[in-house]
């Protein structure tokens, strides 16, 4: 007979002890160092354990052994196990919860945690943990992320890149953007994510940092592209050339399209609409923004062209609104960047004529500095330079 062979029936005759309860700790501490000495042994261990009445529990208990032990490689393999005989136990996805925390994989552990059912305090607390741990890694990468400059790319003006000049002179600019894709970042974790004219591919690292599970970034530049590529490539986070009108993707291929500051710039905005509607799954989630022509282009038609050389158009907000309905549920929509209304030159003109009180400024004025997201329905008096809506798919 050989060591094999013998180890195996070895194995099964100190389970068969555990399951009935004799000598319980020190049979598992037995076990625990045979599989520390030989990691053979784990398939006779997995195979033993299904012959009992008791697999669950010591599959857990000699996870937990393994674990004080120092014999990791056992423990996932024994929790799998423990799951595959009962997938809803409490004390499984508890310890499955645990251990992926203490190697690190946080958005696991967060997941096994919240699928038990049983929300007693234990478990609220472990889930509140794991969040807040997500939390504080999401802001460490933001930080990584304004610290990777590409300092080798010149900002025109469209494309944004994050490097010392942008800082130094555009800032506002460059906060604008960023709290666009923080407000993305919300909405993506393990989610299969395009980025819609990502150019240089800050925001696709910020939506994987985020914990999206794939993350394709496509542009028209391919200048862009190779910048993204070079500084922000990673794993599941890819770049290719795609001119958002003529992707050459499935129907339902993605559960987040994220388009900002895309639409203006293309010639048929109703098209690309209707484009993102195609890609996106059952439910998917349509993330968008365009300035507001009311104020960045007073006075000018939807027909004419903007200041701006490079848009084609720009909408207004009701117009924006109207486009988006013919796909989209409107789950929420939000302005940035705001202007009081009796800041603005026309409502000035207006109140002089009619011999209102020009120099009147209404308590529902906006206060608020910055270039924070602020949900439309939270501002009176006020007209934001860029609106942002995030859509839910029609059935």
């Amino acid at each position: 007979m050989d060591l094999i062979t013998a180890g195996q029936q070895s194995v099964k005759e100190i389970v068969q002890k555990i399951d009935a309860g004799i000598d319980v700790a020190e049979n598992a501490q037995e076990l625990t160092g045979m599989l520390k000495e030989n990691d053979r042994v784990l398939d006779s261990l997995l195979l033993a354990i299904e012959r009992t009445s008791q697999g669950v529990e010591i599959c857990n208990l000699l996870a937990v052994t393994s674990f004080e032990n120092g014999v990791h490689d056992a423990i996932l393999p024994l929790l799998q196990k423990a799951l595959g005989i009962k997938s809803d136990d409490k004390d499984t996805l508890m310890n499955l919860s645990l251990f992926l925390a203490e190697y690190g994989e946080l958005e696991l552990a967060l997941d096994y945690a919240q699928r038990i059912t049983d929300q007693s305090a234990d478990v609220v607390e472990q889930i509140q943990h794991l969040s807040n741990k997500l939390d504080d890694a999401a802001k460490e990468n933001e930080f990584d992320i304004l610290n990777l400059e590409q300092n080798d790319v010149a900002f025109t003006g469209e494309r944004l890149v994050i490097n010392q000049e942008v800082k130094q002179r555009f800032n506002n600019v460059l906060e604008e953007h960023l709290n666009r894709y923080k407000l993305a970042a919300e909405y993506v974790q393990g989610k299969v994510v395009l980025d819609a004219a990502c150019g240089a591919g800050y925001g696709s690292m910020m939506l994987k940092q985020a914990g999206a599970q794939m993350v394709l970034g496509v542009d028209v530049s391919e200048e862009s592209l190779q910048h993204a590529r070079k500084d922000y490539f990673a794993e599941n986070v890819d770049f290719q050339y795609g001119d958002v009108n003529k992707l050459a993707f499935d129907d339902s291929s993605f559960d987040v399209v994220v388009s900002f500051e895309t639409i203006e710039h293309i010639e048929d905005g109703s098209k690309w609409i209707r484009e993102s509607a195609r890609l996106l799954k059952e439910d998917g989630l349509f993330l968008v923004s365009t300035p507001n022509r009311m104020v960045t282009n007073p006075g000018t038609y939807f027909v004419e062209q903007p200041l701006n050389p490079h848009h084609r158009y720009e909408y207004s907000v009701n117009e924006f609104v109207g486009e988006l309905l013919k796909e989209y549920e409107i789950l929420e929509i939000y302005g940035q960047t705001y202007s009081n209304d009796h800041e603005l030159f026309y409502s000035q003109i207006m109140r002089q004529a009619r011999k209102m009180n020009a120099e009147f400024v209404p308590s529902t004025a906006s206060k608020r500095n910055g270039h924070e997201l602020i949900p439309l329905g939270d501002v009176k008096d006020a007209q934001p330079m860029y609106v942002i809506a995030v859509c839910r798919k029609k059935r």
